[in-house]
């Protein structure tokens, strides 16, 4: 149907619908206005970068930067088969790192646990209301949690020192077993190695046998001992390693770890005490008022 006959049949004048048609049609919104502008977030990593290989995107680096959540995101966290692998929060991280060239198997624990609450923060706000129970009377109750008042533990100086800890060029610490003649290397774990301790810990459960949670987890810190890098041999330490040097070691290395400090400060609504709890990350987590 041409213009000209819709002139006449509308009694408007020659040209008159013309300009009208061409007004409607400049007045339609461009689509791309329509999209939003995804806001991006550096987050300080407590490791500083300090202790990634040359090679690492991280290395030298005090803050990453990345993306606030959006609905892609929400679906990455709802997905079903992602859940069932344990795979939505690497998924979720993945997709929120602007430097693609990072992978989330290869960081620090202590930078991705970082990461994950800043994400939560930046979705869904940094008051995170939960069920808890006191440590105290054991009440069940609601507690809001400040996700914005966590500190960053990083190892100072003293710290070092007081344990005789040696930094090393490649990133690992040389810690030196008391009344022994042992030097040991250990190196901070990565995402990669928290799912291999927790896959051994879920075969050994499925097959029935006894856990190694202890010597799994020193077998993939421990570098070198006095030198020797031979696996076997490291192996052979670990399992004949004294009680109180393993625990000793232990309790160095949790001082070594750069870390979001989880630790919140705490007073019961039932009993009143007071003191200091871990913020919990249960499912409800990424869906507050869930």
């Amino acid at each position: 149907m041409s213009v000209r006959s819709n002139e006449n049949r509308l009694g408007v004048g020659p040209g008159l619908l013309e300009e009208k048609v061409n007004e409607a049609t400049t007045a339609i919104p461009d689509a791309s206005s329509l999209k939003f502008v995804t806001p991006t977030e550096f987050v300080e990593l407590p490791s500083r970068g300090r202790f990634y290989s040359e090679d690492h995107p991280l290395y030298g680096q005090n803050v990453v930067e990345m993306k606030h959540m959006t609905a892609r995101e929400e679906d990455i966290l709802t997905s079903v088969a992602l859940l069932k692998k344990g795979l939505a929060l690497d998924r979720l991280l993945e997709s929120l790192l602007v430097d693609k060239r990072i992978k989330v198997d290869n960081l620090l624990l202590g930078d991705k646990n970082a990461m994950i609450v800043s994400a939560r923060a930046c979705g869904y706000g940094t008051e995170y209301e939960t069920a808890i129970n006191c440590p105290s009377c054991s009440e069940t109750q609601k507690y809001s949690f400040n996700l914005d008042s966590l500190k960053i533990n990083f190892p100072t100086d003293a710290e070092v020192a007081e344990h005789n800890v040696k930094n090393t060029a490649e990133g690992t610490f040389l810690i030196a077993l008391p009344k022994t003649e042992y030097v040991v290397e250990v190196q901070l774990l990565l995402a990669r190695d928290e799912k291999k301790i927790a896959a051994a810990r879920d075969y050994k459960k499925k097959k029935n046998f006894p856990e190694t949670t202890i010597t799994d987890f020193l077998r993939l810190i421990i570098v070198s001992v006095n030198g020797v890098t031979d696996m076997t041999s490291l192996s052979d330490f670990v399992t004949t390693l004294p009680a109180i040097h393993a625990r000793y070691l232990r309790r160095v290395y949790d001082k070594l770890v750069p870390a979001l400090d989880m630790h919140h400060p705490f007073v019961c609504a039932n009993c009143d005490h007071e003191g200091t709890m871990e913020v919990p990350l249960g499912p409800d987590f990424f869906w507050p008022n869930a």
